[in-house]
C-alpha cells in the first residue's frame, strides 16, 4: 500500500503506513523485512527532500542488512549512502 501511496504521490500517507509497517515487523523480530522497510522509508524520505532522516534510515537498514548477513542486499544501500 505504502508503494502505491508513493507513485500517487501520497508521500505523508506512504511514510505512515510504512512506519506502521515498520513496528510490527520489530516487534515480530522479522529483521529482514525490517531493514526492507528502513530502506522503503529512507527512499522516501529523501524522494521529498528529507535528506537527513533519510541517511538515518538508510544507514539503520545497512547495519540491520549486516547484522543478518545479507551482504547481497547491503551493497547496493551502501552505494546509496556514496551517491546521496
Amino acid at each position: 500500500l505504502a508503494l502505491a501511496l508513493r507513485r500517487s504521490g501520497e508521500h505523508d500517507r506512504a511514510i505512515a503506513f510504512t512506519e506502521q509497517a515498520l513496528a510490527i515487523c520489530h516487534d515480530l523480530g522479522d529483521r529482514h523485512r525490517e531493514a526492507a522497510l528502513h530502506n522503503n522509508l529512507a527512499d522516501l524520505m529523501n524522494a521529498i527532500g528529507r535528506r537527513d532522516e533519510a541517511m538515518r534510515q538508510l544507514k539503520r537498514a545497512v547495519a540491520l542488512f549486516s547484522e543478518i548477513d545479507a551482504p547481497d542486499l547491503r551493497e547496493p544501500e551502501v552505494w546509496k549512502l556514496v551517491e546521496w
